[in-house]
């Protein structure tokens, strides 16, 4: 679990992601949120409740990245259910 925190780190530190809190996200942003010690990430447009779930952290992070770039939004990452870390960035500035 370390090592994938650390690798996770490392990629959002090299890829410039926007850590920041829920109030961070906009409506019709896909969310990938882990609240449990289960492997399984739900997968959810925010607002709304969750409409998949996915095996592990990869494929649940794959999954949101290809469905906020299909849908033209970003996607976020919480493993806390309080922070969030920004995993895909498909808005405009006008959006």
């Amino acid at each position: 679990m370390v090592a994938l925190r650390k690798r996770m780190d490392e990629e959002h530190m090299s890829s410039k992601k926007d850590p920041g809190s829920l109030s961070t996200m906009q409506a019709g942003d896909v969310l990938v949120s882990h609240s449990t010690a289960v492997r399984e990430h739900e997968i959810s447009i925010v607002p709304n409740a969750s409409h998949a779930t996915s095996p592990t952290h990869d494929v649940a992070v794959h999954d949101a990245r290809s469905e906020a770039d299909a849908m033209g939004v970003d996607a976020w990452l919480t493993e806390d259910q309080t922070h969030v870390v920004k995993i895909a960035s498909h808005r405009g500035p006008d959006k």
